[in-house]
């Protein structure tokens, strides 16, 4: 066998597992239909967004301030350059993670339930939040009010 072949068998391989591994990284192998998914969740219209399409969220921010509120923990400090960071902005736990992720595989095929199930769940967890941002933001208020 000469060089050449034994490079070309070993680099086809490499190309091949590869392949594999970034197919094998999308959420159930599929790629998202979607990078980015607005709503109105409680008084709230938000985003979540994946900055770099492979399904798992990055940032979720309020639409009106552009302001990132909630983070997956290894974007911490890595947010997008077009949105700033809320004063309470906090790290999102492993469940609300994977919740979000859904979606972005959310189209004009999903049901109803689908849809709601999954918004409810995401609700579920910001309610559970919203005593640690409440407590942050009446934090800096009476900072700002005190300076």
């Amino acid at each position: 066998m000469s060089v050449i072949s034994r490079i070309g068998s070993k680099l086809g391989l490499f190309a091949s597992v590869a392949l594999m591994v970034a197919c094998g990284s999308l959420v159930s192998g599929v790629r998202p239909l979607n990078a980015e998914y607005c709503d109105n969740f409680l008084i709230y219209n938000m985003c979540a967004r994946d900055t770099n399409r492979d399904g798992i969220v990055e940032v979720v921010y309020f639409t009106d301030t552009r302001e990132v509120f909630m983070y997956h923990p290894e974007s911490e400090g890595n947010y997008p350059s077009d949105l700033g960071l809320h004063r309470c902005a906090m790290p999102m736990d492993e469940e609300l993670v994977a919740t979000t992720n859904r979606v972005f595989y959310v189209d004009d095929s999903t049901t109803f339930l689908e849809k709601q199930d999954i918004k409810g769940a995401m609700m579920l967890k910001y309610v559970t939040n919203m005593p640690e941002v409440t407590a942050c933001n009446l934090r800096a208020e009476q900072e700002a009010a005190n300076t």
